[in-house]
């Protein structure tokens, strides 16, 4: 039976998956390089430093990766600044539902655990959940299983009990590798991505039920 749900934050909790994507076409077309969102498929929902260093060696940028992860995130910052931290609609509905309902929840992020904090803390939910883990501080990123595998821990629950909210390809990978319930959240608003390997696909958080959610009919 599945008692606890794993979210990932960006793109799932925040409406900021796509300053990332835009973040990183935004670093290589300054470098003349000009691709489209759908050609950074491999790069979703990955650690930034990590696509960063892939991008860098590939493209052969003239910086280091740490250098292209500081520009991606800010413009990252940059957008955030012109619009606010925004949260996906719906979601913070469903995350005080799930509390409500004694569901144990956590955070389990490619993001900074800095950056994951202080979104939790600015939307005012970092409360309702039982742990925040970053993937940043994994051994290994998504796609591997290991930031799903640690929160799942941190909240003292086996993966088989846990649902997982993802809306990105390596996302999904990792934790169909944790061994977990995965639905692919894909609003109208996201680039589209291989998710075909989740469980089931929510488009809105509006339509579904806390029952929904743990799917455990």
């Amino acid at each position: 039976m599945r008692k606890a749900v794993l979210f990932d934050m960006d793109g799932v909790i925040t409406d900021t998956e796509r300053f990332y994507v835009d973040g990183m076409l935004d670093l290589l077309k300054r470098n003349g390089i000009h691709l489209e969102p759908t050609d950074l498929q491999e790069f979703f929902g990955s650690p930034l430093l990590h696509n960063c260093t892939v991008l860098q060696a590939r493209y052969h940028l003239a910086k280091t990766p740490q250098e292209c992860m500081d520009e991606v995130v800010t413009y990252r910052d940059q957008q955030i600044q012109i619009g606010g931290l925004q949260p996906m609609d719906g979601v913070l509905e469903l995350i005080r539902e799930l509390h409500d309902a004694d569901v144990k929840m956590a955070v389990a992020s490619s993001s900074t655990m800095d950056n994951i904090v202080h979104n939790m803390e600015t939307l005012g939910i970092k409360g309702c959940f039982k742990a925040l883990v970053s993937g940043a501080e994994c051994e290994h990123g998504k796609p591997a299983p290991d930031v799903y595998l640690k929160a799942a821990k941190e909240i003292s629950m086996k993966p088989e009990e846990c649902v997982v909210i993802e809306d990105a390809y390596n996302g999904v990978i990792a934790a169909k590798t944790a061994g977990m319930y995965c639905h692919a959240y894909v609003p109208p608003q996201a680039y589209r991505q291989d998710v075909s390997l989740a469980d089931d696909v929510i488009t809105s958080y509006r339509d579904v039920t806390v029952e929904d959610i743990l799917a455990n009919n």
